[in-house]
């Protein structure tokens, strides 16, 4: 793993705070990801993990607060499906987090990657993301309209000047492509509404493959920093993105490499139930939306088409970050763009095709 230089004093007042005692930085290993994350041992020895928040005053404390917000409901609740990572405290002002660590654990877009997410794997997703539904705390819209808004990274109608200037070329491009289709831009806009109109549970706002962490076979869901009361279908809908997304870059991955020499044009993908790449992820997502349908048997009206419109938006969302350090959009982003274009434009037909049957 990497390593680079840190300044911990945060880290370790924070540590002592809480009693653990100073963090042993001489053996502590840098992780990926978009904040500076951290694995190693307390001087007492116990492992954790500690990362520190990266963004502005307004983004680090809608990260800390909705992150306790989920811990304050979830400690102390009647054992569910939902496992998650032991938060040992946090410090808002210094924008760090200590968790728990889990030894061995491997996440879930590594696991995907290897073939190793399987049907047992994706039931014990589904039913996390269910007990998170069903979750009726007291007092919880009260304790939403208490937490900063989420910031809305990208808007479909304009881009902010900050946004504009610090967007890569490919990025621009894929805006280029997003922006002017109106059929694209109605589906969305027309979620965005459907969505507020539907019942509000507690989501976790941010599901990716990588938000699962599997130790010792069991699923772990993670990183609480945009849970909130929100639209079941959006967490469906990430994570049957987060699968179309791992699917159509195998597949173009596949193509590329096939050995020829010869540029390979970008497919146009006619997505039905016999698409091989499809045929080999869907019983991972119909095991996931089986064990999800047990633990919500009632589902509000319109879930699954709204989930499939999720979805799309997820594809359109890695399209743009995908591209923020490529200076072309390359036929990836163009792949994604094609394949959410076309499922937008009949949601209903899809359910079925990706899974969410019934």
């Amino acid at each position: 793993m990497p390593t680079r230089t840190y300044d911990g004093s945060g880290v370790d007042s924070l540590l002592d705070r809480l009693g653990l005692g100073g963090f042993d930085w001489t053996t502590a290993e840098a992780t990926s990801g978009r904040n500076d994350n951290w694995l190693g041992r307390t001087a007492g020895g116990r492992r954790i993990f500690v990362k520190t928040i990266v963004g502005s005053a307004v983004e680090v404390a809608h990260c800390v607060r909705r992150t306790a917000a989920f811990y304050r409901i979830h400690t102390g609740a009647p054992p569910s499906a939902l496992r998650t990572t032991t938060l040992l405290g946090q410090d808002e002002q210094a924008a760090i987090q200590v968790f728990d660590c889990l030894d061995g654990a491997r996440d879930g877009r590594e696991l995907a990657r290897d073939g190793a997410f399987d049907q047992e794997l994706g039931a014990q997703a589904g039913a996390a993301v269910g007990a998170l539904h069903a979750v009726r705390p007291a007092r919880l819209a009260e304790l939403e309209e208490s937490l900063p808004p989420l910031p809305r990274q990208y808007s479909l109608s304009a881009l902010s000047a900050e946004v504009f200037y610090e967007a890569s070329a490919a990025q621009l491009e894929a805006w280029r492509l997003l922006q002017p289709d109106p059929g694209v831009t109605r589906a969305l806009t027309a979620l965005e509404r459907e969505s507020e109109e539907a019942p509000r549970v507690p989501v976790h706002g941010d599901v990716c493959l990588d938000q699962f962490l599997i130790a010792d076979g069991t699923v772990h869901l993670i990183d609480w920093e945009a849970f909130g009361l929100g639209d079941p279908a959006r967490d469906v809908g990430d994570f049957l993105g987060e699968w179309l997304h791992h699917v159509v870059l195998g597949f173009l991955g596949d193509r590329a490499g096939n050995g020829s020499g010869r540029a390979v044009p970008v497919p146009t993908i006619a997505l039905t139930s016999n698409w091989r790449p499809w045929r080999a992820a869907r019983p991972t997502v119909e095991a996931f939306w089986a064990a999800y349908r047990t633990a919500q048997p009632v589902l509000s009206a319109g879930l699954a088409p709204r989930a499939v419109r999720y979805a799309c938006r997820h594809l359109l969302l890695r399209m743009l970050t995908d591209a923020q350090f490529r200076p072309r959009l390359d036929g990836s982003g163009h792949t994604l763009f094609r394949l959410a274009k076309t499922i937008l434009a009949a949601p209903e037909r899809f359910t079925t095709i990706l899974g969410l049957e019934g």
